[in-house]
């Protein structure tokens, strides 16, 4: 199976834009702990609050290249094009 770069970016985007709830063009801490949260609630279990916040922080300090406090389309299509194809 060959490995569309062009295709692997746009698959990339809709998930940014899925986190990118007010389409900022930035993913924030937030904005993870948010989908976290519907995550476990879906799943029927009570997270713990503070474990979700310091995992979405690590998440961000991971993926944020130039170390603003939030994530570009470019630093999440760069991370995760690490992993693709």
């Amino acid at each position: 199976m060959s490995c569309n770069k062009a295709d692997t970016e746009k698959e990339i985007k809709a998930c940014f834009d899925l986190v990118d709830k007010d389409k900022s063009g930035f993913i924030e801490c937030g904005q993870v702990e948010q989908i976290l949260l519907q995550y476990y609630q879906s799943k029927g279990k009570k997270p713990d609050p503070a474990k979700i916040k310091s995992e979405v922080a690590a998440f961000v300090k991971d993926l944020d290249s130039n170390k603003d406090g939030k994530v570009s389309l470019k630093e999440f299509t760069d991370f995760v094009m690490q992993f693709a194809c």
